[in-house]
């Protein structure tokens, strides 16, 4: 009588398969990550790093796409003048003071002190209605004002402060690269939309970017 052959083994066919499945959604989700990965948009600071520098800083403020000549140095010689010009006796009284310094318009072409800041140690400004700054050709031309009021300050002892507000980033870059063309330092700081422009105690100090 003849034995019955052997069968030949089966295939574990659904072991194969689980293993399959898994090797398949693992390169799935690998390629998902490497995507996610790539497309992602990096998170930039806002706050641009510092460097030390020894030079003066000539302030301009970007605001209404037009730039304005802030001129710290001869705002910082009237706010003295006034303070040395009042009578010993008021120093101290700040409601006298106040009296005093809200009676007389201090400020340039561009911006006006608010008083109540000087009783801080702090220089503040607010920019006077309706007067224009500079924008278009007054930047961009070799002639126009922006290139003639660089041309007042020697880049070896002074470089740019720009004070930028959020509505006004293009004609930032554009007196950013003519400054930089002519040879000056340039730093800059972002300022809310109604923020004042302060000096003093916990006012504006920008380094030279890097």
């Amino acid at each position: 009588m003849a034995r019955p052959k052997k069968s030949d083994p089966e295939l574990l066919l659904v072991s194969f398969c689980d293993i399959l499945t898994i090797s398949i959604s693992g390169l799935f989700m690998a390629t998902i990550i490497t995507v996610f990965e790539a497309t992602k948009v990096p998170e930039l600071s806002m706050t641009p790093k510092k460097i030390a520098t020894t030079k003066t800083a000539l302030f301009l403020e970007c605001r209404g796409d037009e730039v304005f000549f802030v001129d710290k140095e001869a705002l910082d010689t009237k706010v003295a003048k006034l303070l040395s010009s009042l009578p010993t006796s008021r120093r101290g009284d700040m409601a006298d003071f106040l009296k005093v310094v809200n009676a007389q318009d201090i400020g340039n072409e561009y911006y006006k002190i608010v008083p109540n800041y000087l009783l801080t140690a702090v220089m503040a400004l607010e920019p006077r209605p309706g007067v224009a700054g500079l924008a278009g050709a007054a930047i961009e031309s070799p002639d126009g004002k922006f290139q003639a009021l660089l041309a007042q300050f020697d880049n070896n002892k002074y470089y740019i402060a720009f004070l930028v507000r959020d509505d006004s980033f293009a004609v930032f870059r554009k007196a950013r690269l003519i400054a930089d063309k002519i040879g000056f330092d340039t730093g800059w700081e972002l300022l809310g939309s109604d923020e004042p422009i302060k000096f003093g105690s916990g006012g504006q100090e920008i380094g030279v970017s890097g």
